[in-house]
């Protein structure tokens, strides 16, 4: 039976895996990652996710080597690699999953009509969501544009079991060294293990997640699964994760805390496989707004205190942390996400876009469908049926969700012996440790969310 050419991308991993299923119901598996220009652009906005990614297929390398296999690795164009590969080994098809944001969408189709022409066939798998797209193509067939209409029928899918792929090419070919040029920049501690994801995915499972309802919002406890990134290279498969909460949600004996703990995770998953149906469905939309009457909202391109709130200046101590976190681990607790958001394009006006592409220079755990999926919920443009955008107040969600700032003082150690309520209500500059100083609130939350309130319900009315 004539080779198959597997080709990895956003899925690095051997178990559990849709993809190499496929390949291997096909003929013998030859798995190759191709480095190519896309993926080094990417790699040069960010350095940090590059390291991580590559770190991540010395692992997958490993996985192999440890089955007899050898991942070929190559550097140059996607479509030249794979023919010459295609040659070497007498292969016809090649296999690769699907990716859902708009560029690799194009790039993916531009290099199947490639290799269809020089006679090769192409099967391109869904392998990172839990769902398919096309098993849940919504009321009129063309996805869910409601996330609260997504998310019951999503629970109610099947969710197929992967077998893990054994069918192998026996060849005598070498992968070339992977590129050394950014490896300078190591991920953080805090980063899951790639070389052993299972457990990452066993110690959330096996306790923490039964806490997850009342712990996920607490920014200053390990409260959530920290699979993110894991997730976004395909180290674990989302599909085997969702497929074992719901066995655990089987248990009679769960109490109904831990049940709604389960089932909020499960809708976490949801979420991401939600946004990943829209771009499916959606591919033409790109960066634009999904809701079309807000593709032309005067969104500001820049603020003076843009750069307060990328470093983490900004005055407002929830927000200052996230951004620093962020920064220095490569993470940053979801809920706080959701203020740092809600800043940036409300209080300053930004556009999502560059929000989004300031996380995605330091966040580990970026996926761009999620992200542009999460920031333009965040910022009332996106697939939302809400009337108006979900404006946090970063000092009453300080409060409400880090009342004794630990959180916040861990990134902030100018504040380490401050009250934080009397710094957020008399707004004024600590002169603290020294020459450490933190600044004075640059602004009235509470004025500059009117002001935009306006602007945006002025928008919407024009509208109609």
């Amino acid at each position: 039976m004539p080779a198959v050419l597997f080709r990895y991308t956003n899925d690095l991993r051997i178990d559990a895996h849709r993809g190499l299923q496929a390949a291997a119901a096909l003929g013998p598996v030859l798995p190759v990652f191709i480095i190519d220009r896309a993926m080094e652009a990417t790699f040069a906005r960010s350095p940090r996710r590059a390291a991580f990614v590559l770190r991540a297929v010395d692992a997958l390398s490993g996985d192999f080597r440890r089955i007899g296999q050898s991942l070929i690795i190559r550097r140059g164009p996607a479509g030249a690699s794979l023919r010459r590969l295609a040659r070497a080994v007498d292969a016809q098809t090649v296999v690769w999953t699907a990716r859902y944001d708009p560029a690799s969408q194009h790039a993916d189709a531009r290099l199947q009509a490639e290799l269809e022409e020089a006679g090769l066939r192409v099967c391109s798998i869904h392998d990172s969501p839990v769902v398919a797209p096309e098993a849940l193509p919504g009321p009129a067939g063309g996805g869910f544009r409601s996330f609260a209409a997504y998310v019951p029928a999503w629970m109610q899918a099947e969710v197929d079991e992967s077998p893990t792929a054994d069918r192998w090419l026996a060849c005598d070919l070498h992968a070339e060294p992977r590129p050394q040029d950014w490896d300078a920049t190591e991920p953080a501690l805090s980063v899951p293990d790639v070389e052993h994801p299972d457990a990452a995915v066993d110690a959330f499972l096996g306790g923490p997640i039964l806490q997850y309802s009342a712990r996920s919002k607490t920014p200053a406890v390990a409260g959530t699964s920290h699979l993110g990134p894991l997730l976004s290279i395909g180290r674990i498969a989302a599909h085997d994760v969702a497929a074992r909460v719901r066995a655990r949600m089987r248990d009679p004996l769960l109490l109904a805390e831990e049940r709604a703990s389960l089932a909020e995770f499960l809708r976490s998953l949801a979420r991401r496989d939600f946004f990943s149906q829209l771009a499916w469905f959606s591919p033409l939309i790109g960066d634009e707004a999904y809701q079309e009457k807000m593709r032309d909202f005067p969104f500001a391109t820049t603020h003076p205190h843009l750069d307060a709130w990328r470093t983490g200046m900004t005055g407002f101590p929830l927000v200052d942390a996230g951004m620093r976190q962020l920064r220095a681990t490569g993470w940053m607790h979801p809920f706080v996400r959701r203020v740092v958001a809600s800043f940036v394009c409300f209080d300053l006006g930004v556009d999502w876009r560059i929000g989004r592409d300031e996380f995605a220079r330091y966040a580990f755990d970026d996926e761009p469908v999620s992200a542009t999926g999460n920031w333009q919920w965040a910022a009332g443009v996106g697939a939302d049926l809400a009337q108006f955008p979900r404006i946090f107040n970063p000092t009453k969600q300080r409060a409400r969700y880090d009342p004794d700032g630990q959180y916040v003082r861990r990134w902030i150690p100018e504040l380490a012996t401050e009250l934080l309520a009397s710094h957020e209500s008399e707004q004024l500059g600590l002169p603290l440790f020294g020459e450490q100083t933190y600044p004075a609130p640059i602004h009235s939350h509470e004025r500059a969310a009117q002001a935009f309130l306006a602007r945006y319900r002025a928008h919407r009315a024009a509208k109609g």
